[in-house]
């Protein structure tokens, strides 16, 4: 056993067995910093990435008297995490700036290019309204995709079997791509169409 899984468990030992605040003082300090930036990656919401770490904490004390004192402490900690993450995407917690969640070149693009800016704005609203026109699973489905969570992990939040949700993600994108061809293409940028294009391939790999 490691150095860090030895004091990781003296501190589990000393929350759940002495309800000990400093033990969990420590615990709380090792692991916050990482948390709080893997959710602010996440979900791009510096207040609710602290919510989510806050509660995630408050959820871990109030639980101590049923912990295994040898878990993987930060496998355990990141899982707990990320089903926060996936409950705040199919809760619609979500900005309204849809595609900052999956096409940050895109939108890096967008402002580096200001001239460029009302055809992303219009390429986003456009995608907006397409994926609130699909069932709920499938829109879920890409969502969490964009954001990077596995076929997996989607499929387990979501109740469905992998292969469903290969499904609707690779039907809900060929409809995105649809409506943007459909839409007047020749009227936006070349570069903007092609890089949310680029997106939406990405989506069904």
């Amino acid at each position: 056993m490691t150095p860090e899984n030895l004091q990781y468990e003296a501190w589990l030992l000393a929350i759940r067995d002495k309800d000990d605040k400093e033990a969990f003082g420590k615990l709380y300090r090792c692991f916050w910093d990482g948390l709080y930036a893997h959710a602010l990656r996440r979900i791009r919401d510096a207040q609710h990435a602290e919510d989510m770490v806050q509660e995630l904490f408050i959820q871990f004390w109030e639980k101590r008297k049923r912990w295994d004192t040898q878990i993987n402490l930060p496998g355990y900690l990141y899982g707990i995490l990320k089903h926060k993450i996936i409950d705040f995407f199919h809760a619609s917690k979500m900005k309204p700036q849809l595609l900052d969640f999956w096409a940050e070149d895109l939108y890096t693009f967008a402002q580096q290019h200001p001239e460029e800016l009302e055809t992303y704005l219009a390429l986003e609203q456009l995608l907006s309204e397409e994926l609130n026109k699909m069932p709920a699973n499938m829109k879920q489905a890409i969502l969490l995709k964009w954001d990077e969570f596995s076929i997996r992990d989607i499929a387990t939040r979501l109740g469905l079997s992998e292969q469903t949700v290969k499904n609707n993600i690779s039907e809900g994108s060929k409809r995105l791509k649809q409506a943007l061809l459909s839409s007047g293409i020749d009227g936006y940028s070349t570069v903007i169409v092609l890089l949310v294009l680029q997106s939406l391939t990405a989506a069904t790999i």
